[in-house]
């Protein structure tokens, strides 16, 4: 048993430290929806005398990244009390956390930073983004009714079951296939979320999340399966023009674009760094990894990482769709890179030949690019946060 896992009934201390910590203030909501987490949750904390000092979650999930399942641990909470801060608590429990995940056979892990320099020290990297879309109710684009299909409206306590297939059925770029309690979650963490439903032929093809927040309309998820529901559930944002200013939607697609609208000029577009991943067990990754070419001669590379276990020269080849990989840690390797690089390209944020152009990585420049052609290019996508 790891040293710094919590017993159940230290909720009480965790859910204090966590209102101090984050400057929460108690509410009956706040703490049933924390001892959701707690429950499901790996809780890992250091006693400091009768006083929990640091404490964070660990909670089990499971990813979809092109067609492969991986199971992912999501990392949230993390805390210390100012009096206990400066100690390496918070440190010795995500050290802990990751080994815990390796032996329990965790592929990945997530999380969203409060900096992203302090979590890269643990092998952290950023590779989720969003775009952030506003535009102004004046600006909102003309459209003409659907001449099939409807729109109905719902609370999300009415969250039809259909409504989950088709978020399973489009979300397989790095997201979170939803445990049924962890839709149960975010239903009672955002009792104000409220739901679009389009239909055609009583077929849900399509849906958004949304809440409304003064003269904002805010488009929190929002799943289509064919270009009828993008023009029913669009026709039904803008019967809202007249009701707020602003309508807002962050999307998970970092790559999302105006160039559709008729004047593009009238959407403001940011991208929002969001959460980052780590690669828990490589060997395991690289061997069931959604490899995009059938052969490759033989790569090898030296990962530099602070888990032992993926700390190797990794020696890697493919004949005929069959993975080849093996540890030599005697062979000299074609190039060397960080655990955080390796994590950019694999998930498909940046490739490693953009990284060997920012000098990220040294060595073989055609073993780069052999090894480069194998990952997925489509940036990776999440619409979840812990």
């Amino acid at each position: 048993m790891n040293k710094y896992l919590l017993d159940k009934d230290k909720f009480n201390q965790f859910y204090e430290l966590y209102l101090y910590s984050f400057n929460r203030p108690d509410s009956p909501h706040r703490r049933s929806v924390l001892k959701e987490r707690f429950d499901h949750a790996k809780v890992y904390g250091i006693m400091n005398e009768d006083k929990l000092g640091s404490g964070l979650f660990s909670i089990p999930f499971n990813v979809n990244f092109h067609d492969v399942d991986f199971k992912m641990n999501g990392i949230g909470d993390v805390m210390s009390a100012p009096e206990f801060g400066g100690r390496g608590g918070a440190s010795s429990l995500m050290e802990s956390a990751l080994s815990d995940m390796y032996n329990d056979g965790v592929t990945l892990s997530y999380l969203a930073p409060f900096s992203y320099g302090y979590y890269r020290q643990f092998g952290f990297e950023q590779v989720f983004d969003h775009t952030k879309i506003t535009i102004k109710n004046s600006d909102l684009p003309r459209l003409k009714n659907a001449k099939k299909g409807l729109v109905k409206r719902a609370q999300i306590t009415e969250l039809p079951t259909a409504l989950k297939h088709l978020y399973q059925e489009k979300n397989h770029l790095g997201g979170m296939p939803r445990a049924d309690w962890w839709w149960d979650h975010m239903i009672d963490k955002h009792p104000e979320y409220q739901l679009a439903l389009a239909y055609q032929d009583d077929e849900l093809i399509g849906y958004l999340v949304y809440y409304t927040e003064g003269t904002n309309f805010v488009i929190h998820e929002w799943v289509n399966s064919n270009p009828l529901s993008i023009q029913l559930l669009l026709k039904f944002v803008t019967k809202h023009q007249s009701i707020f200013e602003k309508f807002i939607y962050e999307s998970p697609n970092a790559d999302f674009k105006a160039d559709l609208l008729e004047n593009p000029n009238s959407a403001k577009l940011e991208v929002v760094p969001y959460m980052m991943a780590r690669i828990v067990n490589l060997e395991d990754f690289l061997k069931r990894y959604p490899i995009q070419k059938m052969n490759l001669a033989r790569v090898n590379f030296k990962v530099e990482d602070s888990l032992t276990w993926n700390n190797h020269v990794w020696s890697l080849a493919i004949n005929d769709g069959i993975v080849d990989l093996k540890v030599n840690d005697e062979l000299k390797p074609d190039f060397v890179l960080t655990i955080q690089s390796l994590t950019k390209a694999m998930f498909g944020y940046r490739s490693l030949n953009s990284l060997l152009k920012f000098g990220l990585i040294k060595g073989d420049t055609e073993k780069i690019a052999d090894l480069s052609s194998l990952f997925v290019q489509e940036k990776p996508q999440l619409i979840d946060y812990f």
